[in-house]
């Protein structure tokens, strides 16, 4: 068995397993089926040792293996409370905690959620009661003062485990960040500040100065906008613009993902347009590197300009195995860290089939967009538009119940837009740290995108058959539709290996 063949079956194998134990999750399985598969290694290796069953068995070892370690995963990352951990003692009672802030504060207008990790839980007259560890999501609605990562801070307030909101499954979207336990009206005293170097916190102060520069050059809702095609932060934009972008299908570009990221790439080469292609690819990455730092390098833009980068990949190189095979390890290794995002995230779940599509799909619809001039990457930005769609918009519909019969036109108008207003809005906020008239004029040219992009959601989310709600839709037929579209890719793979090879 080839070793490409080998690890197709291996992240087969461990991808859908992770996501069957989903809803068997269990910190230790039982003893029978660690058995089980030890039988199942001693049956392939033995077929691996004769010659009549050798590709059999090898195919069987990476399954198994396969199996075998995404049950390890899920048992290492799956939760269960312990005497010690601080979601133990979160039955709605007043607390005193002890902690550290531990990750970037989630400021909102009107509040701001600092995550904590405990060391100690304080009786009510101070003393320690016990020393504990674990996360809890502090809110805070004072405003002021404002805290930073690495604070210690002493937290009062009802600690509770965190439920659903309507439909919403709050507990498990905050146990992606190993969260479970929240204080809804927090207290805060600062007890120490932690002034020695730490990447982490310097990367947020890059964050937090380049929004910061966003506020002073765009006004609302254009700040907010900016921000999330550059950081992933989105939390000033209006409900009713929210709404609008939902109806038109275009709620994905207002958060930094693998999709914007592949198409402002493929802007940048085209830019570099008097380099050989094979060379494009190498300044386009460092330069997404390069924003990836100075935005902060959460872990959102993170996973975004890897996906992007894997994006473009599929577009420069045109060896589809060895991109589908490198998306593939790209999706286990990120599962293998934290599975959760595969359960729960579905700015995750959306970003990566979006990639899918265009890794696999775009090059079936290149002959449709022959007559699309190539200047600074419009071709390849619409081309990639239409193979996002395809791919993620089943799952749009599946997750939140709503189809948008104008989303094909909505991206399509708005899809060479983009890239520009990514490009102007960093490129002008960048320059406004050195000569802010010289960086507003950039910047007028990124609101100047912005606007149409708002408006033409605005004006496009008017129409009267805008969109449909379908309510709860059953999962067969989404399963149904992608099963469809796996057809002429299937088609495409077996035509190509018939081809004769010089």
């Amino acid at each position: 068995m080839r070793p490409r063949m080998f690890s197709y079956a291996m992240l087969s194998s461990f991808i859908l397993c992770i996501a069957a134990l989903r809803w068997y999750q269990r910190p230790a399985y039982p003893a029978e089926a660690w058995q089980l598969l030890t039988l199942l290694f001693l049956i392939v290796m033995l077929g691996i040792w004769n010659p009549l069953t050798k590709k059999i068995g090898y195919a069987g070892l990476a399954l198994a293996f396969g199996i075998a370690l995404a049950t390890g995963t899920v048992a290492r990352t799956t939760h269960t409370p312990a005497a010690l951990d601080i979601d133990a003692y979160a039955n709605a009672v007043s607390v005193e905690l002890l902690g550290t802030i531990s990750a970037e504060p989630d400021k909102r207008p009107l509040q701001t959620k600092y995550t904590v990790s405990v060391h100690e839980l304080h009786t009510q007259s101070g003393s320690v009661l016990y020393p504990v560890h674990g996360k809890v999501l502090a809110t805070d609605s004072s405003g002021w003062p404002e805290y930073k990562y690495g604070d210690t801070v002493l937290v009062r307030g009802v600690l509770e485990a965190p439920g659903a909101i309507e439909t919403f499954q709050y507990d498990r979207y905050l146990s992606r960040y190993d969260v479970y336990a929240v204080i809804y009206h927090a207290g805060f005293s600062l007890q120490h500040t932690n002034n020695t170097f730490s990447l982490r916190r310097m990367l947020f102060g890059f964050k937090e100065r380049f929004e910061a520069q966003i506020n002073k050059l765009y006004s609302e809702p254009h700040a907010s906008f900016m921000a999330g095609l550059l950081t992933g932060s989105r939390k000033g934009i209006p409900l009713h613009l929210l709404e609008d972008f939902n109806t038109t299908g275009l709620t994905h570009i207002i958060a930094i993902s693998g999709y914007n990221i592949t198409i402002i790439i493929t802007v940048i080469s085209g830019m570099l347009f008097w380099l050989p292609i094979k060379i494009r690819f190498f300044p386009a990455v460092a330069s997404i590197v390069i924003f990836t730092i100075f935005v902060g390098a959460s872990a959102a833009v993170v996973r975004a300009s890897i996906m992007g980068i894997l994006g473009l990949l599929a577009l420069q190189t045109g060896r589809q195995s060895d991109v589908r095979l490198t998306v593939l390890w790209t999706l286990a290794l990120m599962l293998l860290w934290n599975p959760k995002y595969l359960w729960y995230d579905a700015g995750f779940q959306l970003s990566y089939l979006a990639v899918l599509g265009i890794v696999e799909l775009s090059p079936m619809l290149q002959p449709m967009f022959a007559r699309v001039p190539q200047m600074l990457g419009m071709r390849e930005a619409l081309q990639m538009t239409i193979a996002a769609q395809l791919s993620a918009v089943p799952f749009i519909v599946l997750l939140f119940g709503r189809l948008s019969f104008i989303a094909p036109v909505a991206n399509l108008v708005v899809a060479p837009l983009l890239p520009l207003a990514m490009l102007f809005g960093f490129t002008g906020t960048m320059l406004s740290f050195v000569c802010f008239p010289l960086g507003q004029l950039v910047a007028y040219m990124g609101w100047g995108c912005l606007e149409w992009i708002i408006q033409t959601a605005t004006l496009l989310a008017n129409l009267p058959v805008a969109s449909a709600d379908f309510g709860t839709v059953r999962p067969q037929y989404v399963v149904l539709y992608y099963l469809c579209m796996c057809l002429p890719l299937i088609h495409a793979q077996f035509s190509f290996s018939r081809q004769p090879r010089n």
